[in-house]
């Protein structure tokens, strides 16, 4: 089994101390929503992060990377064989865990719906299935709790062959979910890191060739 682990991903609702600005309640209103439920997005709120967080705009709220980023994984034919386990770890601590059968929306602003549902209800069920599910938890009491040897990707680490990091059946490979900076988790402490390119790679290439090189390995391609 490989498992993908997203970590420290810039996936949250708005912060309490935004939910007021002007921009935000205007936004809130226009949707029928209350602000405390919406997903924080800088593509729509680039100038009111700015305001309340400066100079992080770039990194906070970004569920984008985390919508491509599922969409590449979801489609993979390891995902459509079973052998595929995907959680997003957020920056707030909460792990969100995500049924390999769940057919997410392709529509991004369905996709921002579907998680402010989640976030508000903390489980998504259908027909007595669990399809999403989301819990507090810290990141390195989650790694710890799962089987298999966990491993970090980062271009601080080695410079590794990816053949050569994919050798093992029962393997969790933890990749930032940012666009910009590191882990706000202390993860390199706790794990060794790799690196499979000598530039600086989107989250979603890394995943996607994880997973061809895992396809190959288990020989399912």
């Amino acid at each position: 089994m490989l498992r993908l682990i997203l970590a420290d991903a810039e996936l949250e609702t708005i912060p309490e101390n935004m939910r007021n600005d002007y921009t935000i309640k205007k936004m809130a209103s226009k949707f029928h929503k209350d602000p405390s439920l919406m997903i924080l997005d800088s593509n729509y709120m680039h100038t009111s992060i700015d305001k309340y967080f400066p100079g992080k705009s770039t990194r906070r709220g970004r569920p984008d990377i985390v919508y491509i980023f599922l969409q590449m994984a979801m489609e993979s034919i390891l995902n459509k064989n079973g052998l595929l386990e995907i959680y997003v770890h957020t920056r707030n601590n909460l792990v969100i865990s995500i049924n390999p059968q769940v057919n997410l929306p392709k529509s991004y602003n369905r996709f921002i719906g579907l998680m402010e549902d989640l976030f508000k209800k903390k489980v998504i069920n259908n027909n007595d299935k669990v399809l999403l599910s989301i819990k507090s938890q810290n990141l390195i009491d989650f790694l710890e709790s799962l089987d298999g040897e966990s491993i970090l990707m980062s271009p601080k680490g080695k410079e590794t062959s990816i053949h050569d990091i994919v050798q093992k059946r029962d393997i969790n490979v933890i990749i930032g979910g940012f666009s910009e900076g590191d882990f706000l988790t202390d993860l390199y402490k706790y794990f060794e890191s790799y690196s499979i390119f000598g530039q600086e790679l989107t989250i979603w290439s890394v995943g996607m060739e994880i997973i061809s090189e895992y396809e190959r390995f288990i020989k399912i391609v």
